[in-house]
């Protein structure tokens, strides 16, 4: 717990240079091309369209889970979007800044924060993309959706808490990345994104680690908040089993990055 602590008050006191490291690593990473950060936008919104065809379209008729395809997956893309970034750049974000931090006083558990914050950006305009196709499908705002300021706080500090202890597997194990990518492909299509799986027939067992699963609680928090309109306290065991999970990720990742920074350098 001393470790999560250290951690925890040096990301809140160098919030602001994490801030301004994260908005140079978007504009440099667009630098080469001619649309710059429009690729940003494009990108995931091509991918829901071609998700919309196949799945939507031929699989489910335009339905799915008693609410418009296309609704049900936008409430859930849209997060993981947010949470694919985070991820893929999570696990590189030490060893990727080992480099300048090393050179300056900075801590370098800013490091895993600053994919969140890269990733912020875009989160928030697709999901005001999400929120005017809500509204043109009649679903309109209702009390429900300031839920949505308990679903992003969730969403943050779990993929913090992942981040916290891929980046640092990822120097120690060298295997660990190359894992960590393939098992997170297979996790895309057990979480509920694209398939409904309530509606797949799939044991019992098998769907009840699913939604055990901390990502499925995310995106269901999401759905919950703009499609079915339920709270968060109606599902107390969920919830609790959720947070509990995070917490011990945020303590093993704050424990583990603790004991090998110092030995980072070395490690690479």
């Amino acid at each position: 717990m001393r470790d999560l602590m250290q951690v925890l008050q040096e990301v809140w006191h160098n919030f602001p240079i994490a801030n301004r490291l994260a908005r140079f690593n978007v504009r440099s990473r667009w630098a080469d091309n001619y649309l710059g950060s429009v690729w940003d936008y494009l990108e995931p919104l091509m991918y829901i369209g071609t998700y919309f065809v196949v799945f939507g379209m031929g699989l489910y008729n335009g339905n799915v889970a008693g609410v418009p395809y296309i609704l049900w997956l936008l409430t859930g893309i849209v997060p993981w979007y947010f949470i694919q970034g985070a991820f893929n750049k999570g696990l590189t974000s030490v060893s990727s800044q080992l480099n300048l931090l090393t050179k300056t006083n900075y801590p370098m558990s800013i490091a895993p924060l600053m994919p969140l914050l890269e990733e912020i950006r875009r989160y928030c305009v697709l999901t005001i993309f999400m929120v005017m196709v809500l509204i043109a499908f009649g679903y309109h705002p209702s009390i429900y959706w300031i839920q949505i300021l308990y679903a992003i706080p969730c969403m943050l500090i779990c993929m913090f808490a992942i981040d916290l202890l891929n980046s640092t597997l990822t120097i120690v194990v060298p295997d660990y990345k190359t894992f960590a990518n393939s098992l997170f492909r297979l996790i895309f299509f057990f979480s509920g994104i694209v398939i409904n799986i309530d509606a797949k027939n799939l044991p019992v067992a098998v769907v009840s680690v699913i939604k055990m699963m901390p990502f499925y609680y995310i995106i269901q928090m999401f759905r919950d908040t703009f499609l079915y309109h339920r709270w968060f306290w109606q599902q107390p065991s969920n919830t609790l089993f959720f947070w509990l999970v995070v917490t011990l990720i945020l303590i093993g990742g704050a424990h583990l990055h603790v004991r090998f920074r110092n030995r980072f350098t070395d490690l690479m």
